[in-house]
């Protein structure tokens, strides 16, 4: 068993009690203090709430803040006032804002809505947009259409192509389908394919048919096998049937 703490004394019960009414804990006692630690204790206590204005916090106590604290934190809040309306943030007090800050925020707004607009974004306000930045955004939409075309999406709008956009769209569209064909896949439209292609494409089946018929699989198709590949097929059949070990 640990030995019993020695009981402190009256000076170190006091110098622990001053140290726990200076950081603002419950166990204080402030009938103990001298008119001398009461007056720090109540600075401690005006300067945590200070620190805790300054940070935004919901305990902030604006009364006990002296003059020029309140004259710091009035200075500090408007300057996160003004960021948040640069930003767009939706607690922008725009009324404390001075002249000067207006046009900036109005600025801001108007790079913000460009942004958004040649992004193509719902936020966008072609109201507040410039003749040039009109164009801009126009440009921007059209590039952003042929990349979707492109990639054969249903957000591309063809009416809003180019006759050579329109071109290059069609080749790329081919350029999938090929890809489609040649790796089997089910959106493969032979209609599309060159002989060339057709050929190349049924090379590739015929590739992937022999390695289902090799394998076993029940999707092999053993009309489109030739005869040295029949005879693999027949003795990658014999060595599966072999028993294990042998």
């Amino acid at each position: 068993m640990r030995a019993a703490a020695p009981p402190q004394s009256a000076e170190e019960e006091a110098a622990a009690n001053l140290t726990n009414c200076l950081k603002g804990l419950p166990s204080c006692d402030l009938s103990r203090l001298s008119p001398a630690e009461m007056a720090k204790v109540s600075a401690a206590a005006k300067m945590r709430n200070y620190d805790r204005c300054m940070n935004f916090s919901a305990n902030c106590d604006p009364l006990l803040l002296t003059p020029e604290q309140a004259k710091l934190w009035n200075e500090r809040a408007r300057q996160r006032n003004l960021e948040r309306c640069l930003e767009g943030h939706p607690q922008c007090d725009s009324l404390a804002l001075s002249e000067g800050q207006w046009k900036a925020v109005r600025e801001a707004a108007k790079r913000r809505n460009l942004e958004a607009c040649l992004r193509g974004s719902a936020k966008c306000d072609p109201l507040e947009l410039t003749p040039e930045e009109m164009r801009r955004v126009r440009a921007a939409s059209r590039q952003r259409n042929l990349e979707e075309c492109r990639q054969g999406t249903a957000l591309c709008n063809p009416l809003d192509l180019t006759a050579e956009q329109a071109a290059s769209v069609r080749l790329a569209a081919r350029r999938r389908n090929l890809d489609s064909c040649l790796e089997g896949r089910a959106n493969c439209d032979p209609a599309l394919l060159s002989a060339e292609e057709a050929t190349a494409a049924h090379n590739a089946l015929k590739k992937r048919n022999l390695q289902r018929c090799l394998d076993g699989l029940p999707s092999c198709d053993p009309l489109l096998l030739t005869a040295p590949e029949s005879a693999a097929v027949a003795a990658a059949y014999r060595k599966r049937q072999r028993p294990k070990g042998r």
